[in-house]
């Protein structure tokens, strides 16, 4: 399927999903509840759509999106700057392994959130818990990536390289960093997506400031439409990054694979 087609299919199911969004609103959830309930329980589209511009006008969607996207890159900046070292001694040394590992198992499926309470006991109310939140949740990833992506290298082809009078950088530039690449470009992808659902739960249990109070001010409020719009923004986002970003590189790189390049 051409991507021109692929995304037609999309926009129209898009439009789809708003047509019976706004029918099920605007029917009180096809008559089961009164119409005034049913605004308060599932705003329209309009509705939403109002809100956003309200907040866009105010300039406070700004000043709290720009508040989440500062402390989820900061965040991954360290979770990379630790991951990516870390990963690359796992791959090579087998005493490394056997330290690292051990944490490894202990506090990757550990969520997130979890990680909130003694962040906030730590670092107090402020950017420096939710950042330290995102790092440990989003290093995991990087690190097991650049594992995998190190041992996917064929030896092979090093020892070629080497015969060839190739030097270590050469070598680590022509042979090793194609075929990391790719598996970085996913650890990135889960890192990423993992900062967003961490930093969103630091911000709503305790964090001040940020997308994730815009949630709880629109419960709190009962204004749902501003929920709503606030899980609009966020999904925006992830495909944004994920169009502009993620994906072009990945197709760029695809064939750096040694699966594929064989």
């Amino acid at each position: 399927m051409s991507a021109a087609r692929r995304h037609l299919l999309g926009l129209a199911a898009l439009a789809g999903f708003v047509a019976l969004w706004h029918l099920t609103s605007a029917s009180g959830l096809f008559g089961r509840v009164p119409a005034e309930y049913a605004a308060f329980l599932l705003p329209t589209p309009g509705a939403v759509l109002d809100a956003l511009r309200e907040s866009a006008a105010t300039g406070y969607l700004w000043e709290q999106l720009s508040v989440s996207l500062a402390r989820v890159a900061t965040g991954f900046l360290i979770a990379t700057a630790v991951g990516l070292p870390l990963g690359l001694l796992v791959a090579i040394s087998d005493t490394a392994q056997a330290l690292i590992d051990p944490f490894v198992r202990l506090f990757s499926p550990i969520p997130g959130v979890a990680w909130v309470p003694l962040a906030i006991l730590w670092f107090g109310l402020g950017d420096r818990a939710a950042v330290f939140i995102i790092s440990v949740g989003s290093i995991f990833p990087i690190l097991l990536s650049t594992t995998q992506g190190v041992r996917a290298v064929e030896r092979g082809l090093l020892d070629a390289a080497a015969t060839l009078g190739a030097r270590f950088h050469h070598r680590l530039l022509r042979v090793v960093l194609p075929s990391v690449t790719p598996f970085l470009l996913t650890g990135f992808r889960l890192g990423f997506g993992f900062a967003w659902r961490v930093v969103l739960a630091a911000e709503m249990v305790g964090v001040p400031r940020g997308v994730g109070t815009m949630l709880t001010v629109g419960r709190a409020t009962g204004k749902t439409e501003v929920t709503l719009m606030t899980i609009v923004i966020l999904g925006a986002i992830m495909i944004v990054a994920e169009e502009l970003v993620f994906a072009p590189l990945e197709r760029r790189t695809s064939t750096w694979r040694p699966e594929v390049a064989r």
